[in-house]
């Protein structure tokens, strides 16, 4: 544990209190549209939810990767468990469950959570963050010879893809991906309004076990910012018994504690 070195974008202390309001709001109403639930009591369900609290993805001084993990920023706001975003000092910054049986009776996964790229998207124009559930992940050991990284579930990017076909062609976007063990599937038809740095935004993802995906983001005051309708993935790469979850980011510019990138409230849950 050690004593955090940044300090949170500061934002009002009602977003907090909209954030579950409009949270309940709009799962009730992708839900539905993903046709996951009969009713908005069904659909208002949350089953093994986890609060995760903050955190926080950048580079140090010395150009290691970092995550700071706050699990209760509102009753222990400087303390901090820092992390090493991989295991073998490299690469993707990442936070998650990397492996997870998906539970029985469940119709799908979701997470939500508060977002802000404190300088990220000027300095980096070519990276993004993937947000994935319903899946499993892992770090690629560069001593040994066998393969072991693995990235597998649905979700959504965050940031420029423009230089797939498929990508979104306006850069810092978020657009629906399906992380296939294959090779992933972007779905042009789900490409947001352009984001931008130094502004919170509320996200909410739902990946469904009839392989759906879909997200909602809005700012702090719940006004929808973009919202996209259920994107159905058409192929059957990935095991729908997983249940691991991720926040990474990848192919940054700079590798200097220049930016941050926050992410607040986080909870999964399963409906």
């Amino acid at each position: 544990m050690s004593v955090r070195t940044g300090t949170a974008p500061g934002f009002l202390a009602r977003t907090r209190e909209t954030t579950m309001q409009a949270t309940e709001r709009i799962r009730t109403m992708l839900a539905l549209a993903l046709g996951l639930a009969s009713s908005a009591s069904a659909a208002a369900g949350r089953i093994g939810e986890t609060a995760w609290g903050r955190l926080a993805l950048y580079y140090d001084a010395a150009g290691a990767p970092r995550v700071e993990h706050t699990p209760q920023p509102l009753l222990l706001p400087f303390v901090t468990q820092v992390l090493p975003a991989n295991p073998y000092g490299s690469d993707a910054l990442a936070f998650g469950v990397p492996d997870a049986p998906q539970p029985a009776g469940v119709r799908g996964q979701a997470i939500s959570f508060l977002f802000y790229a404190q300088d990220y998207f000027g300095q980096n124009p070519a990276a993004h963050i993937a947000v994935l559930l319903k899946g499993r992940w892992a770090f690629d050991d560069p001593a040994t010879a066998a393969r072991e990284g693995e990235l597998s579930g649905r979700g959504i990017v965050i940031g420029d893809v423009s230089a797939r076909p498929d990508g979104c062609p306006t850069a810092r976007t978020a657009q629906v991906e399906s992380f296939w063990k294959t090779g992933n599937a972007l779905f042009p038809a789900t490409c947001s309004t352009p984001l931008r740095d130094n502004a919170w935004y509320r996200v909410l993802i739902l990946a469904s076990n009839a392989r759906g995906i879909t997200y909602q983001i809005s700012d702090p005051d719940g006004a929808t910012v973009y919202a996209n309708h259920a994107m159905h993935d058409p192929g059957a790469h990935i095991d729908e018994a997983l249940g691991g979850w991720a926040i990474l980011q990848v192919f940054e510019s700079v590798r200097a504690p220049t930016w941050r990138l926050w992410f607040d409230d986080v909870r999964t849950w399963w409906y």
